[in-house]
């Protein structure tokens, strides 16, 4: 089999899997008890290599703050290995601590540098009990595809705990 078919063929069966950070824990506020607002957002990212990778700067750069960020209670990313979406996952004590967040100067500055290499991008928020923890990711995952809206969010309904 020639070399390009066989990594062609390679990419078509890795194009759909995807890989995730765990989820990371702030420090524990509260005892636990009441409802979490868990912020996600799907990005398809463009074609061009070095707006690709200015996205994943201003990632990186939007992480290392979260845990500068009042009301973070975690986070977790998820991306494809092959293929050109990434997912992220925060969690939030209140509403407005995640206000706050999307608000701040350096996520402000993050969008700003990632966003020529974003071709698409949807938002959703869920409430569920904080107890119950992050959502697993197919679940995250069924709620973006479900409601999620491009570059705003949109609360989704409270989940019940598992």
């Amino acid at each position: 089999m020639p070399r390009h078919v066989a990594t062609f063929t390679l990419a078509a069966l890795l194009g759909g899997f995807a890989i995730a950070t765990p989820y990371r824990r702030a420090q524990p506020r509260g005892d636990g008890s009441g409802l979490a607002v868990i912020a996600l957002t799907e990005t398809t990212l463009g074609p061009d290599r070095a707006a690709r990778a200015a996205v994943w700067e201003s990632v990186r750069a939007g992480e290392r703050d979260l845990p500068n960020q009042k009301g973070l209670l975690g986070h977790a990313l998820r991306r494809e290995l092959l293929g050109n979406r990434a997912w992220t996952m925060t969690v939030w004590e209140r509403e407005e601590d995640l206000d706050r967040f999307v608000t701040s100067h350096a996520h402000r500055q993050a969008i700003r540098t990632g966003s020529p290499g974003r071709a698409g991008q949807r938002c959703a928020t869920v409430t569920r009990p904080r107890a119950a923890g992050p959502l697993p990711w197919a679940e995250a995952l069924d709620v973006l595809a479900r409601e999620g809206e491009g570059d705003r969010r949109r609360r989704a309904p409270i989940r019940p705990a598992p």
